[in-house]
């Protein structure tokens, strides 16, 4: 009889175990079910290495592409996972393997995404909209050590570093094609960060570099700038790539992404000093460096003709390095989500005649 009621008692407990734990199920997926809110994970990619995609930094800090998300898709619950790149190849990587939805990157990894884009099986990729511009190749520098008595024309014999097929490898040949002396310099490959290193340990002659080294090495005073990217007259590009198949599939966060990068802009034109405290807080550089970033660089998101130009430009550059085969920049850019956003924000895109010619003023 004690056996049986032991047996009772070990039965009576394993039912109460699974009625109780099958309630907790039933509790739990009823209170996912009533808020009603799927999980949406996006990978947003950007550079702090590369001041012109500072932009980005705008809409992460002040989380303004949740806040258009949310207007968007008020019943989705939205995480947004961002990654910081010391370059644009990683970030392509990283798109290719799904990890990231949208990038920011300098003009040349935009193109060699592109190209991959337009070749992969598995990977398409689509050009959306400009971050910051440089007028000119203004943002570029080719720099010396401080102590350094060289000119541009001394560079005869010299050895100058650069990173290999960036827009500051362009800006350095346009420079010293425009003198006839390309020929006679030696150029080296190098990453910015052991370029800037390397000059203010005075180790090499030169290096050519982009925004924020050269504000960098001026404020440390450790070099000084040899010549300004606007010397060669090229503009200086960066701006936003996204995984196609991604974009197509959901158009209004595309929209919505855009719509936060148009007011980061607007952000930064209209609160100098707060972006320029931002840009300090987000990157770790010196509040004087990223005053300058505020002040020099043009963030404007509008795709000009002439910026397909600049781009064609830079597609006909890697060619002839052989870092890129081809790419079908009409196919690559697409302006009609960046056009909806402007339209969504109330703005008035430039027109068809407007697009052709100068860049219009920033309002």
């Amino acid at each position: 009889m004690r056996k049986r009621w032991n047996l009772l008692a070990i039965l009576t407990l394993i039912l109460s175990l699974f009625v109780t734990g099958c309630g907790k199920d039933d509790i739990a997926q009823t209170t996912a079910a009533n808020s009603g809110q799927d999980k949406v994970t996006i990978g947003i990619g950007y550079q702090i290495p590369t001041a012109q995609t500072w932009g980005v930094l705008i809409v992460k800090n002040k989380h303004l592409f949740e806040k258009h998300l949310k207007a968007a898709a008020p019943d989705k619950d939205f995480e947004i996972e961002w990654s910081n790149s010391p370059s644009g190849p990683p970030l392509t990587n990283n798109m290719v393997a799904g990890k990231l939805q949208i990038a920011l990157m300098g003009d040349m990894p935009i193109l060699i995404n592109g190209e991959q884009g337009q070749k992969a099986k598995n990977y398409q990729s689509v050009f959306l909209a400009f971050d910051g511009k440089g007028k000119s190749g203004h943002n570029q520098a080719i720099m010396a050590p401080e102590n350094s008595t060289l000119t541009i024309d001394d560079l005869k014999g010299k050895t100058v570093s650069t990173p290999l097929g960036s827009s500051a490898h362009r800006m350095l040949l346009e420079a010293l094609d425009k003198r006839g002396i390309t020929d006679q310099v030696n150029i080296v490959n190098q990453d910015v960060t052991v370029g800037m290193t390397n000059i203010e340990q005075d180790k090499i002659d030169a290096h050519a570099t982009w925004e924020p080294y050269p504000s960098l090495i001026l404020s440390k005073k450790t070099g000084k700038v040899l010549l300004d990217g606007s010397d060669t007259g090229v503009d200086y590009l960066d701006g936003v790539v996204a995984d196609r198949k991604w974009v197509e599939a959901n158009p209004e966060y595309t929209v919505a992404f855009l719509k936060a990068l148009l007011e980061a802009h607007e952000f930064i034109r209209q609160n100098p000093e707060e972006a320029a405290q931002i840009f300090a807080e987000e990157t770790q550089y010196p509040l004087e460096v990223t005053k300058a970033i505020v002040k020099n660089v043009r963030f404007d998101s509008v795709i000009y003709r002439k910026d397909i130009n600049t781009l064609a430009g830079s597609r006909d550059f890697l060619k002839k390095i052989d870092k890129l085969k081809e790419i079908d920049l009409d196919k690559f850019v697409d302006d009609s989500y960046l056009k909806k956003a402007f339209s969504e924000l109330k703005k008035e895109y430039p027109s068809d005649q407007e697009l052709q010619g100068e860049w219009l003023p920033l309002k």
